[in-house]
């Protein structure tokens, strides 16, 4: 790998690795899920190379990639290093014209980097894992709407990251595990919170489409793609809220968690299923 210099480390780096590691997602095997995310991104925007890239130490490791044959880089030439600095998306128009990457070897050699945009992985508050970028080897522009677009398919990584860490019986934000509580139910009166997230990893749980879920709660199928595309509390009725959680409690799910950074879902131990 080439190897540049010292890379820019925000002052949480440490929670940041942790949370990095801990999901154990480093150095697996391609997955459908997020090969799909790709492709999606590199037709949308039509560019020639699209990455989910993850951070580490001294590394820049891509999880899943298109149009490019090495698997990471170091983390000194990374342009998604830069874009983990902050919450919002960076693109880069003409890496050629911008002083922090003009004499990057990735620009000045292969692949040629002239176009990058990248949306951070947020999985909490300030803690970034990585980024979905994507990458064009000519000059071009990138507004307001499609930065809007790169940052949802990073939202969607993020959540596949979380799901795949649900199915192997992780831990972290927003998914716990049934045999960390002991005879979870769900409360009203106690949940203090529900994301879109959550209702996401309960349906999963309960292997349920949205039309199912649809029909078992009476909330329609455009009011749950909506809650399920909402990044914090839920900003719906609480009519909604009540159908969705009783509709679940129903069937033995349970949310848990009375703030964001803990909120999860689990089978209840008296799960009818």
């Amino acid at each position: 790998m080439l190897k540049g210099s010292m890379p820019v480390i925000a002052a949480n780096e440490t929670a940041r690795l942790a949370a990095l590691h801990r999901l154990q997602v480093l150095d697996t095997p391609p997955e459908p899920s997020f090969d799909r995310l790709i492709e999606i991104a590199r037709s949308v925007f039509g560019v020639p190379i699209a990455l989910i890239s993850l951070i580490d130490s001294d590394r820049q490791w891509f999880k899943a990639k298109c149009g490019l044959a090495v698997s990471e880089t170091h983390r000194d030439l990374a342009f998604c290093n830069y874009t983990i600095l902050h919450d919002t998306v960076l693109s880069v128009p003409d890496a050629r014209r911008d002083p922090t990457f003009a004499s990057n070897p990735l620009v000045t050699g292969e692949p040629h980097i002239r176009f990058y945009a990248g949306a951070p992985l947020v999985t909490a508050p300030g803690i970034r894992l990585g980024s979905l970028c994507i990458i064009d080897t000519k000059p071009r522009e990138f507004d307001a709407a499609d930065a809007r677009v790169l940052a949802g398919l990073a939202k969607i990584a993020v959540d596949e990251i979380w799901l795949r860490d649900l199915l192997q019986g992780g831990i972290p934000y927003p998914y716990i595990r049934q045999d960390d509580l002991s005879g979870a139910r769900l409360d009203l009166g106690e949940a203090t919170i529900l994301t879109g997230a959550q209702v996401r990893a309960a349906r999963a749980l309960l292997d349920w489409s949205i039309s199912q879920l649809s029909s078992a709660s009476g909330v329609s199928q455009n009011t749950i793609k909506r809650v399920e595309a909402e990044l914090g509390n839920l900003s719906v009725r609480l009519s909604t809220v009540e159908a969705l959680t009783r509709t679940f409690s129903d069937n033995g799910v349970a949310f848990t968690g009375r703030n964001r950074a803990a909120a999860g879902v689990c089978f209840a131990q008296n799960n009818p299923g």
